[in-house]
């Protein structure tokens, strides 16, 4: 489970971005503690505030550790109970394609991972985050973005935001992680 920050919180100003939650926090990576700078778009989910939020700014390491990786926190709509995309993550989905596309990202190799809150069973949970993360990363893979520098993860109600209610529509998401 991602933990409260561990070392600071922030939040960042980016010419024409508000990047909102931007903090290192814990998060487990094969059993060993991983640093991790999370972030989330306010507002549009825009190719710029995508390129940008997956760019890290050297500033950002702290105490003089750089930060190990890096995730993008959207919340990509789907329909109820299921893995469809909405016609609104697909928009926004063209956005993070087009990201991944450009030339600061280009090559970059990212996990996409699936979250859920903790309604229903934990192992139909763990099923449809797995099916929402292959979703997207299928997506994506239809607007250019080579299926080799994407890979699916479903954790579930593993990883639960512990600011919000294990039932919020906020833990319902997707991540982008990009390691370092």
């Amino acid at each position: 489970m991602i933990r409260t920050p561990t070392k600071r919180a922030a939040a960042a100003v980016l010419p024409g971005l508000w990047i909102v939650g931007a903090a290192v926090l814990a998060a487990p990576a094969s059993g060993q503690e991983r640093d991790r700078l999370q972030r989330s778009i306010q507002g549009p989910v825009t190719r710029e505030a995508v390129t940008r939020s997956l760019v890290l700014v050297p500033e950002e390491s702290v105490g003089g550790d750089p930060v190990q990786e890096m995730s993008l926190m959207l919340g990509i709509a789907f329909e109820f109970d299921s893995a469809d995309l909405t016609e609104r993550a697909r928009r926004d989905l063209e956005n993070v394609a087009g990201a991944l596309n450009g030339p600061e990202l280009a090559g970059t190799r990212l996990t996409i991972e699936g979250h859920t809150d903790a309604s229903g069973s934990a192992a139909y949970n763990l099923r449809l985050s797995q099916q929402r993360a292959e979703a997207v990363v299928a997506y994506l893979t239809r607007r250019g973005v080579a299926a080799g520098r994407l890979h699916a993860v479903g954790f579930g109600e593993h990883r639960l935001l512990p600011e919000h209610d294990e039932t919020d529509d906020r833990q319902r998401r997707v991540e982008i992680v990009r390691g370092f």
